[in-house]
């Protein structure tokens, strides 16, 4: 079937048109609809750019980051997006004591990539990524990767020569290790504002996204559950978001809500418990032994397969099965990378993993095969963001 013709001028136009009042054609746009309007326009930026457009684009986006941290660290992203209307330079420059010419190249900069709207020749206001920024997720994240991931991003071509581009699958034998002489984990405890950076990006780097409860019911799993049936067990799931999740969504719930990681986190867990915890037990397990808590109606692991190999894998989910019946589910929230136009946020974390502790993410074929080696099957399968290619896997005993 062939593609209807576009009049490139008229979409030009169209598109001029509706970028001078964004707020006014934006406000009504479902999530989805956004993404796909953001994402075609990403597309047909980089598919009609020049040579050199595409050439200037990728060797100065590493400019981006240092920049933003800029913008935090002068406050003038917290200014902007607090400020009712725009400021001149002056105006800006004052608040923030940053030298007005300094001050003026700057905002040049931040226009010129939309981290801030320029309405006049002197006068700025925040756009929504000065408003991103400024969230807990964008000043956490961007301290964390400037300072942690980024250098050892950039030393993934050296990482590579030296390694015969074999695919990092070892975690003492990664880019990481190789640039800091530490693993990644060592390198947060020795340095507790970055593990503090790093957490607090983890609390939020799904804001404004669906989670697996949008996406499975799990009422059929709480079916004729008494108050000593451990109905869900978040295993790996440190703080307990998804157990308090799950609570709030189900205020009726009855049965045991358990969340299980090292010792040191739940110690932490027990200290200091997040709003809306009551009622959910904290303990630890080691993913490496067989489950010690049988018979739950649903196992549940986020984001804990993506950071280990194969086998390890298999390891981890053989000791699961141990725990679990015939009436028993595991699911498994993860990334699930498509054959086929996987979105640039989970391919480019795919690599940020890679590059950190050697893990991966994976597509279906890959975690069925992982599950028939340790003896499970897949039952359903439950995609739920684009953004992420985020997928719930539902696994039973084979």
């Amino acid at each position: 079937m062939s593609t209807p013709s576009v009049d490139a001028l008229a979409l030009t136009e169209s598109l001029e048109l509706f970028v001078r009042d964004l707020d006014a054609n934006t406000k009504s746009l479902s999530d989805d609809a956004r993404h796909r309007l953001s994402e075609a326009a990403r597309k047909l930026r980089v598919s009609t750019e020049g040579t050199l457009d595409s050439v200037h684009r990728i060797i100065q986006a590493s400019m981006q980051l240092p920049l933003a941290c800029i913008g935090m660290d002068t406050k003038l992203f917290d200014v902007l997006t607090n400020i009712e209307g725009t400021a001149t330079v002056a105006e800006l420059a004052e608040e923030t004591k940053v030298e007005p010419a300094l001050m003026a190249r700057l905002l040049r900069y931040y226009q010129s990539v939309g981290m801030v709207s320029q309405m006049d020749d002197d006068a700025y206001g925040a756009s929504n990524v000065t408003k991103a920024m400024a969230t807990i997720a964008g000043k956490n994240a961007s301290k964390l990767y400037l300072d942690g991931v980024v250098p050892v991003t950039l030393s993934l071509p050296r990482f590579l020569r030296e390694t015969g581009y074999a695919n990092p699958t070892d975690v003492a034998v990664c880019p990481w290790q190789s640039h800091f002489q530490e693993s990644h984990w060592e390198w947060l405890k020795a340095r507790p504002g970055q593990q503090q950076h790093m957490l607090l990006w983890m609390q939020h780097y799904r804001d404004g996204l669906p989670t697996f409860l949008d996406a499975v019911d799990m009422a059929p799993y709480m079916r004729d559950a008494t108050d000593s049936t451990p109905v869900f067990v978040d295993v790996g799931g440190g703080r307990g978001y998804q157990c308090v999740g799950l609570k709030k969504k189900y205020p009726g719930l009855r049965g045991r809500v358990v969340v299980q990681d090292q010792p040191h986190v739940v110690e932490d867990v027990r200290a200091n418990p997040l709003p809306g915890f009551d009622g959910i037990e904290a303990e630890p397990y080691d993913i490496f032994t067989p489950q010690k808590l049988t018979g739950a109606r649903v196992y549940y692991m986020r984001y804990v397969l993506h950071d280990w190999p194969d086998d390890a894998c298999v390891a981890i989910l053989r000791n699961a099965a141990a725990g679990m019946t015939a009436a028993s589910t595991l699911l498994i929230d993860e990334t699930m990378m498509p054959a086929r136009g996987a979105s640039w946020r989970a391919a480019s974390m795919d690599l940020v993993m890679a590059c950190c502790i050697s893990g991966t993410d994976r597509g279906l074929p890959d975690y069925e095969a992982l599950l028939r080696r340790a003896g499970l099957r897949v039952a359903a399968v439950y995609p739920y963001t684009a953004q992420l290619n985020d997928c719930v896997v539902a696994a039973v005993l084979c």
